[in-house]
C-alpha cells in the first residue's frame, strides 16, 4: 500500500540530504502513561526509501521498520538486519526516515502526530551499516536536526556531521543536510548515492542510536541568579593602570601577557583615556581574569572614549573599526573574564579613531562599544555603554577550514547592572543597545534607555539559546526585547535550550516615539527575522513583567512622504509578535496610559497566547482582526482603568503597588520546576533584591508589602 508523508500544502518543499527533527519527549511523557504510572515505550518507525519529492513511501515489511524506546530514559539502540533491507528497490538504501509510529497523512496532505513542531530535537548518533559508517560524531555529543527551509532556495541547506554547507545539492556526495518538511512532522537522511547492500552480509546490521530524553526544552530551567560580589570588591590588583601607576595609559601595559588569575586595576581620572582594548585571555573557574575599573572620588567611572582612541601598533585590535572594547577573536577564545566598572562611548559612525598605521580612520556603521566574539564565562558587570553603533555586541561563528570543524560559538555570558543608551544610528534598525548571539545569556539587573535620537533599533535583542532576561528595566526602542533566529551558527541552533527563553520580572516600557512608519509596534518578538535558518519555537516563558505603553492614536505617514498620511493605518501596541509560536504569559499587568492612548493588542499573528492571572487595561483587542479571536487559554484575566502604579506619570514611574491595588494577591503560581526562579525583583537602578514571599504572588514585576 503507497503512503504519504509530504509538508503542507502551503509549502511545497522538496527533501534534500537529510537528518532533521522536531521531537517530543513531553508529548510521549504525556500520552503513553500506563496505569501504574509507568511509562509505557513509544513507538517509533524507520522508513526506508521514501520518495524525496512526493514523500510517499511504501508500508511493506522491507520498507518499514518498527521499534520502541522506553520513555523513561528516552534511549535506545536500534538494529535493523540488512537481510531486510536487502529487498529493497535493487537492492539499494537511498534514504532513511524516523517517524513516531502513529504519524499519518490526513486528507488535507498534513502529516499528524508527527513530530510536535514545537517541541524538541532529535538526537540520532552514531549510524552505521555494516562497516559503513553512515552518521558519526566521536568527539562531540551528538547534534540535533532542526527543520527549516529557505523558501526562495529549496536547495540552501545546512550540512551536519563535521561539514557546513553553503549549497548541497544532490549531487554532493557523501552530504547529509536538512531542510523543513512543512509541518515538521517527521526526520530524513537522504543519501545522493544510494548504498547497495548487494556485497553485505544478511547478518550485518544498520545500526543507530536514539535519544529522545535528554533534550526537553520544556523541561530546561535556568540557574537562579547567584550573588555576584559587590563592583569594588575585586581581588588585589596585578596590574595598575592610570595616573602615577605601573603603566600611564592603556596601550602601555603588554596585553597579550595577560593570564589566568590576573586582575587589572584602571584607575579613574578627569581626562579620559580615548584607547582601544583587546582582551584575548583564558582564565578558569578558579582564576579568572577580571579588568576592573577603580571609580572617582565621585563614583565616576574610569572613561574608555571612542573618539580619537589609539590602536595599539604591537598586536593590534583585530577589525579595528568595529569596535572599541574586544573580548576574544575567533582563534583568541576569551574565557572567564570580569569587565567591570567602566564607561564605554563612542565607537560610532560618527567618529574616528586612528588606526595601528597612525592614520585617522572612521568606525564602522554597527561599531560596538564592547564586542564579544568567542566568549567563554565573561560577565559585563556595572558599566555605562552609549553613544556607539551597538552599545553591546556578541557573536558566534562556525565553518570548516581544511576539513576540520571550526566552532567559535560564545557562551554563558552575563549582562548583569549596566546602564546601556543612546547607542543606535539615526534612521537605520540594524543596529541597538545590545546585539547578541551566544548560548546562555543571561540579561540581569541592567537599566537599558532610549536609544540615539531617529534610531529605530531595538532595546535587547538576541539570537541565542537558552536566553534569560530578568529583573531589567528596559525602555525605548521600536521593540524593547526581540528573541530572534540564530543566524551565526548552526552550533546555536542546535542547542538543546534553542526553543526555551525566559523573561520575568522586567519592567518594559515603550515611549511614544514618532517614526512616522508602520510596523514594528510589538513590545517583544520572538521567533525569527530571517528565513534561511529556523526559528525559536518552543515557548516563552513570560512572567511577572510590568508593561507600560505610552504610545498615543495617531494616522501614520504613508510611503515615506511627508506630511502623506494613510488613514486606514492607526497606531496600536502590539504585546507579542510571534507567528506560530507558543508564549505562556502569566502574572503581567499590561498598562496604556496618557490622554488618548493607542490601544493594546495581544498579538498580531497566529501564536497560541496562554494566559494566566494578567491584567489589562480596558479596551484591548487579542488580534485586531474581525472577529476578534480568543487566546488559547484566558484564566483568571483582570481587566480595569488604573492597576495601582504609585505614580504612572512620565519623568516619576514609580510603578510600585499602591495599598488598594487590584494586582496585589491576583497572581497564579508558577509550574513545577519554575517555581523557584522568581526570587528577585528590580532596584532602581542597575540593582535587584530579594522579592518579598507572603505565600501569594502578586501580579507584575513588584510585590506588594505594606510599610
Amino acid at each position: 500500500m503507497n503512503q504519504a508523508l509530504r509538508p503542507m500544502r502551503s509549502k511545497q518543499v522538496i527533501l534534500i540530504l537529510i537528518m532533521l527533527t522536531m521531537l517530543l519527549s513531553l508529548l510521549a511523557a504525556s500520552s503513553v502513561q500506563q496505569a501504574s504510572g509507568a511509562a509505557a515505550p513509544f513507538k517509533v518507525k524507520a522508513l526506508f526509501n521514501v520518495d524525496t519529492e512526493s514523500g510517499t513511501y511504501e508500508a511493506d515489511g522491507a520498507h518499514s521498520f518498527t521499534f520502541d524506546v522506553d520513555v523513561k530514559d528516552g534511549f535506545q539502540s536500534v538494529d535493523i538486519p540488512v537481510s531486510l533491507l536487502k529487498t529493497l528497490d535493487g537492492g539499494k538504501l537511498s534514504s532513511i526516515a524516523l517517524v513516531p509510529a502513529e504519524a499519518a497523512m490526513n486528507e488535507d496532505g498534513e502529516i499528524v502526530n508527527g513530530w510536535p513542531e514545537s517541541k524538541d530535537a532529535l538526537y540520532v548518533d552514531k549510524m552505521s551499516i555494516g562497516d559503513i559508517k553512515l552518521f558519526t560524531n566521536e568527539a562531540e555529543r551528538p547534534f540535533q536536526f532542526l527543520n527549516f527551509a529557505r523558501e526562495d532556495d529549496l536547495y540552501y541547506t545546512y550540512t551536519i556531521n563535521g561539514i557546513i554547507a553553503k549549497k548541497c545539492g544532490v549531487s554532493d556526495s557523501k552530504c547529509i543536510s536538512y531542510s523543513v518538511a512543512g509541518s515538521a512532522g517527521a526526520s530524513w537522511m537522504v543519501f545522493s548515492d544510494p548504498i547497495d547492500l548487494a556485497g553485505m552480509a544478511d547478518k550485518d546490521k544498520l545500526k543507530f542510536q536514539l535519544d529522545l530524553s535528554s533534550v526537553s526544552y520544556d523541561n530546561w530551567v535556568p540557574a537562579t541568579s547567584k550573588q555576584q560580589p559587590g563592583v569594588n570588591e575585586a581581588p588585589p590588583a596585578t596590574v595598575e593602570i592610570g595616573p602615577g601607576k605601573t603603566y600611564e595609559n592603556i596601550n602601555d601595559f603588554a596585553w597579550e601577557t595577560l593570564k589566568a588569575g590576573d586582575v587589572v586595576y584602571i584607575y579613574y581620572r578627569p581626562e579620559p583615556y580615548r584607547e582601544k582594548i583587546g582582551i584575548f585571555a583564558e582564565g578558569t573557574k578558579e582564576q579568572p581574569i577580571i579588568i576592573h575599573g577603580v571609580p572617582g572620588p565621585g563614583g565616576e567611572l574610569p572613561k574608555i572614549d571612542g573618539s580619537g582612541a589609539v590602536t595599539r601598533t604591537l598586536n593590534p585590535l583585530p577589525n579595528a573599526s568595529r569596535s572599541l572594547v574586544r573580548i576574544g577573536k575567533d582563534s583568541k577564545k576569551a574565557a572567564y573574564v570580569t569587565f567591570e566598572n567602566f564607561e564605554v562611548l563612542n565607537a560610532h559612525a560618527s567618529k574616528k579613531y586612528v588606526n595601528a598605521s597612525g592614520a585617522e580612520t572612521s568606525y564602522a556603521v554597527n561599531a560596538a562599544g564592547v564586542w564579544i566574539d568567542n566568549g567563554d564565562h565573561v560577565t559585563l558587570r556595572n558599566n555605562t555603554i552609549h553613544a556607539n553603533g551597538n552599545g553591546i555586541f556578541g557573536t558566534s561563528s562556525m565553518y570548516v577550514w581544511e576539513g576540520a570543524l571550526i566552532d567559535y560559538t560564545s557562551k554563558d555570558l552575563l549582562i548583569q547592572g549596566n546602564s546601556i543608551y543612546g547607542n543606535g544610528n539615526a534612521g537605520r534598525m540594524f543596529e541597538h543597545n545590545s546585539y547578541i548571539a551566544a548560548i546562555d545569556t543571561v540579561y540581569e539587573n541592567n537599566h537599558y534607555g532610549d536609544l540615539l535620537a531617529g534610531s529605530q533599533g531595538y532595546g535587547l535583542k538576541d539570537r541565542g539559546a537558552g536566553t534569560v532576561v530578568r529583573y531589567n528595566w528596559i525602555e525605548g526602542g521600536r521593540r524593547q526585547i526581540a528573541l530572534d533566529d540564530a543566524e551565526d551558527t548552526p552550533r546555536i541552533v542546535f542547542d538543546r535550550a534553542y526553543n526555551s527563553s525566559f523573561v520575568y520580572g522586567n519592567l518594559l516600557i515603550e515611549r511614544d516615539h514618532l517614526f512616522d512608519t508602520w510596523g514594528d509596534d510589538e513590545i517583544i518578538n520572538f521567533g525569527g527575522d530571517n528565513v534561511t535558518v529556523p526559528d525559536r519555537h518552543g515557548t516563552l516563558n513570560f512572567w511577572n513583567n510590568t508593561v507600560v505603553t505610552y504610545r498615543q492614536q495617531r494616522v501614520y505617514g504613508q510611503d515615506g512622504v511627508p506630511g502623506l498620511k494613510d488613514p486606514g493605518r492607526t497606531e496600536r501596541t502590539v504585546l507579542f509578535y510571534a507567528p506560530g509560536k507558543h508564549v505562556d504569559a502569566r502574572n503581567n499587568v499590561f498598562h496604556h496610559a496618557g490622554a488618548n492612548p493607542a490601544p493594546l493588542v495581544i498579538t498580531d499573528d497566529d501564536g497560541m497566547i496562554e494566559l494566566r492571572n494578567n491584567w489589562f487595561t480596558a479596551g484591548y483587542f487579542y488580534d485586531f482582526n474581525e472577529p476578534d479571536r480568543v487566546p488559547a487559554k484566558n484564566i483568571g484575566t483582570l481587566i480595569g482603568v488604573d492597576p495601582g502604579f504609585i505614580d504612572v506619570t512620565l519623568g516619576v514611574q514609580n510603578y510600585k503597588l499602591k495599598a488598594d491595588s487590584a494586582l496585589i494577591n491576583a497572581g497564579a503560581g508558577l509550574n513545577g520546576s519554575y517555581s523557584e526562579l522568581l526570587q528577585k525583583q528590580y532596584v532602581l537602578h542597575q540593582q535587584s533584591e530579594k522579592r518579598p514571599d507572603k505565600g501569594k504572588l502578586d501580579i507584575g514585576a513588584f510585590e506588594y508589602v505594606k510599610n
